[in-house]
């Protein structure tokens, strides 16, 4: 059997893990809300992004409507100044300016055709992803809600944790209590106490000496492993 303070000192620890993943847990919370909260901004930002897309197009439509509509009241004044003027070279001028008038509309209507095709297109799939991007931010902003509740029961369970862990402690002596927090300090992560098997620490998992071998199990003071410093029993 290991010295009773070493398995009251097992129960500290035992405790001590658990206040810690709780702790933890509560520090990942803001990361996690922060990631979620961020995705969302880039997730309705493309909405944006692709609504502006469909709006620029629907604008450059209606541009081309009005660029139309002034080219063909520039024609209708050509052909009223036709039958106003009397030289032929002004006649030829006004039929050059007509005819030049007339492929600019052409051309203006073609890319208008293409505009209405790709503002067809583009709804389509602006609505379709749309959806699911929304789809998507719905569930994510319930994933910060659960994060939320989450939150708050980690919250009151920190304080129940930290008393369980004050009891454990309250019942070892000082001295193996003093040693805990030493290892603790110097430790990355638990085990701080640790069991010998087979000549090796189980917190480093490395080969103790003899010496320490041979005194883990002898109760009434504390024994640390020679590789890693953690106390030891066997």
């Amino acid at each position: 059997m290991p010295d009773p303070q070493i398995e009251k000192l097992l129960i500290v620890q035992d405790r001590d893990v658990v206040l810690q993943k709780i702790e933890q847990e509560l520090a990942r919370i803001p990361q996690e809300r922060s990631a979620l909260e961020g995705h969302i901004t880039a997730e309705e930002a493309n909405i944006e992004a692709a609504s502006h897309a469909l709006k620029e197009k629907e604008v450059e439509r209606s541009e081309l409507d009005t660029e139309i509509k002034t080219k063909e009241e520039a024609i209708a004044r050509f052909r009223t100044q036709q039958l106003e003027v009397k030289k032929n070279d002004e006649y030829r001028a006004l039929t050059h300016q007509i005819e030049q008038t007339e492929q600019e509309i052409s051309d203006l209507e073609e890319r208008g055709i293409e505009l209405l095709i790709e503002i067809d297109e583009t709804s389509e799939t602006f609505q379709d992803e749309k959806t699911k991007i929304e789809a998507r931010i719905v569930e994510e902003r319930k994933q910060i809600a659960l994060l939320g509740e989450r939150e708050e029961n980690l919250i009151a369970s920190i304080d129940e944790a930290k008393a369980v862990l004050k009891d454990a402690r309250s019942v070892v002596e000082e001295q193996y209590v003093s040693h805990y927090d030493r290892v603790k300090k110097l430790s990355k992560r638990p085990p701080y106490v640790a069991r010998i098997e087979a000549h090796k620490c189980e917190s480093c998992h490395l080969r103790v000496s003899n010496e320490v071998n041979s005194s883990a199990p002898v109760a009434g003071e504390p024994h640390f492993c020679d590789q890693c410093a953690c106390m030891v029993y066997a």
